[in-house]
């Protein structure tokens, strides 16, 4: 084998590893935004259960001398929480507050959003923004996918415990 041999190999080589990496990025593409899409779909199934499934969320409280919250808001609907990213260095709405927390959520018609909770020595206040399906993969990735598949999932076990209970009720009583 001749060095010019050695040479051309390696050309060829360099140049599918290239064409190799532009199909890659094309091809990465299209999967993220059918992850979108599925998990867009996915959020709007999972709306039916929020109301019944989801957390009630605070949206401020006071902080007393102690560090106990007292005389807490929350949002009007319940919230699936599905994640917790790396809190943003300040909200949005407010450059002068910290970010201390950061969560994305599915709120009660099948959107997402990101909830920021922010924590002086006195208040603990949030902003809830909401973000589309892409942007919610960008920040928290695919788990998301996991989450929401996990929420149904442990949702159904539950309704599958109350219905045997049930059923065991009706067989008790009717003797």
């Amino acid at each position: 084998m001749t060095t010019d041999e050695i040479d051309r190999g390696f050309a060829a080589l360099e140049a599918l590893i290239r064409s190799n990496a532009e199909a890659i990025n094309e091809e990465s593409g299209r999967v993220r935004q059918e992850e979108a899409a599925l998990l867009a779909r996915m959020g709007a199934t999972a709306a039916r259960i929020v109301p019944i499934a989801g957390l009630e969320v605070m949206a401020r409280g006071k902080v007393d001398g102690s560090g106990e919250l007292f005389d807490q808001a929350y949002f009007p609907q319940r919230m699936l929480l599905l994640a917790r990213g790396e809190p943003m260095a300040f909200r949005p709405d407010d450059p002068g507050k910290a970010v201390t927390d950061q969560f994305c959520v599915l709120r009660h018609d099948g959107t997402f959003a990101e909830l920021m909770y922010s924590n002086d020595t006195v208040l603990v206040d949030s902003y809830l923004a909401p973000i589309s399906a892409e942007e919610a993969l960008g920040i928290y990735g695919p788990e998301l996918l996991v989450m929401l598949y996990r929420a149904l999932r442990q949702y159904l076990e539950g309704q599958e415990a109350l219905l045997a209970a049930l059923r065991t009720t009706l067989e008790f009583i009717r003797g």
